[in-house]
């Protein structure tokens, strides 16, 4: 929520030209790490748990191991970055200024990646609800650096306060993640680096778990692909339009970034949730858990968009001035498509949780096509940075209506298609693969 405040002092401090040429280098940074970061959460909270039932600190091992791997591919990744991003603006292809942004915005970026497996250390730890008083702690510190940096030394300074906002975030989450995995799932024998524990069962927790490469793609490019779909319409957006149409298109969907960022912590919650349920065989639970989240945030979403239709250009033009309040409805409507996204917030979640990452990944390129798609036509159809915003609204809201019946529609067919509950005497598989039924 206090990144919507940090942007709109951006634009108000900015204009719209330069605040544009910020969200435009932000895309760039973020389309660069979507090739590069393997986002390795949503395998840790699938295998570390199967890896955990095969002796204590074995799934603490896992969780390092994968840990270590993300962490090594995003320093990489921002170092390359930042060279390929220096060339570019030396090569004289980007203005001095947006070279600049372009080169900050890579190393903000780059002290991200390593945040979402972090994340996964504390829902595996049971410990989500620390988490969120630390991102709390930490958004609060971040939008006071943020702005201080932004009035002292305008947008290059934004940018410079979120990388080191983001190092300090990423540092601190890592640190503590690792502490609080070792206090609930232990420490091998000879240390997390040290030798794998063979005694006992005769295992061997130094090979990967069965199916996690082909897991982590899968996961890795619908993550990345969901990323894009967000951040490749603000880079089309500058290639067709300009940056004036970027920071148009920033501004209209910030209510429905607010909502979602309100909606959106449900399916961290019904992450661990569904996985065991699966784990268990328990059809019913799955179903019920999904439909009851549905109820929750369709009444959320609901509300949100009731109060937003009289507020939302008052708001705009206070937030953003005077000219940005004639956006209140392409805003709005944005806003509803955030809402009746929310009520499948379980998508998020659900296939991976159930063995299924393909499934989402086939629904985020969808919509990801489609609203690149929207953006295309919006642009060719009308003119003037405003007509093209309204466009792209309702035709996102189109978009999503489709999405979200696809949705319910693989709910049934994703719970139907889990395996049965084990019987008492069926044998029960080697934990130490991590394999787990289609």
């Amino acid at each position: 929520m206090l990144s919507f405040v940090t942007t709109a002092v951006l634009v108000r401090v900015a204009g719209p030209a330069e605040a544009g040429q910020v969200f435009f280098a932000q895309s760039l940074a973020t389309v660069w790490f979507l090739v590069w970061d393997p986002r390795m959460e949503d395998a840790m909270q699938h295998f570390v748990p199967a890896a955990q039932r095969g002796g204590p600190g074995r799934g603490t091992r896992l969780y390092h191991r994968l840990l270590r791997v993300d962490v090594a591919t995003g320093a990489v990744a921002t170092v390359v970055g930042v060279a390929v991003a220096i060339a570019v603006a030396a090569s004289g292809w980007l203005p001095d200024e947006q070279g600049t942004f372009l080169v900050l915005a890579v190393v903000a970026a780059g002290t991200a990646t390593p945040s979402g497996s972090a994340s996964a250390g504390y829902a595996l730890a049971d410990r989500l609800s620390r988490l969120g008083r630390i991102r709390v702690a930490m958004a609060l510190a971040g939008c006071l650096g943020t702005l201080l940096a932004l009035l002292a030394a305008g947008p290059s300074g934004y940018l410079a306060a979120g990388a080191v906002s983001g190092l300090a975030a990423t540092v601190l989450l890592t640190v503590d993640a690792c502490r609080h995995m070792r206090r609930a799932c232990g420490v091998p024998r000879g240390g997390v680096d040290g030798e794998a524990d063979r005694e006992g069962d005769g295992g061997d927790d130094t090979r990967l778990p069965a199916g996690l490469v082909p897991f982590v793609m899968k996961s890795s490019v619908t993550a990345s692909v969901a990323v894009a779909a967000e951040n490749g319409v603000s880079l089309l957006a500058g290639l067709l339009g300009g940056p004036t149409l970027v920071t148009y298109l920033k501004v209209v969907a910030a209510p429905g970034r607010l909502l979602a960022s309100v909606v959106n912590p449900v399916s961290a919650q019904l992450h661990p949730r569904l996985a065991r349920a699966r784990a268990g065989g328990r059809r019913a639970a799955v179903m019920r858990d999904a439909l009851r989240s549905s109820a929750v945030t369709s009444a959320v979403g609901g509300a949100g968009v009731v109060v937003a239709v009289p507020l939302s250009g008052p708001v705009l033009g206070l937030v953003y001035g005077p000219a940005y309040a004639a956006l209140a409805t392409p805003a709005v409507v944005l806003m509803a498509a955030a809402a009746l996204r929310g009520t499948v917030v379980w998508g998020k979640v659900l296939p991976s949780a159930l063995g299924r990452p393909g499934v989402r990944l086939a629904f985020v390129t969808a919509e990801g096509l489609g609203l690149l798609g929207v953006l295309v036509v919006a642009v060719r159809s009308w003119s003037g940075a405003s007509a093209v915003t309204a466009a792209f609204a309702w035709g996102s809201l189109c978009l999503v209506v489709f999405s979200t019946a696809g949705w319910f529609a693989a709910l049934r067919s994703l719970v139907r298609a889990m395996p049965p509950p084990r019987g008492p005497a069926e044998p029960s598989r080697d934990p130490s693969t991590g394999d787990s039924p289609p």
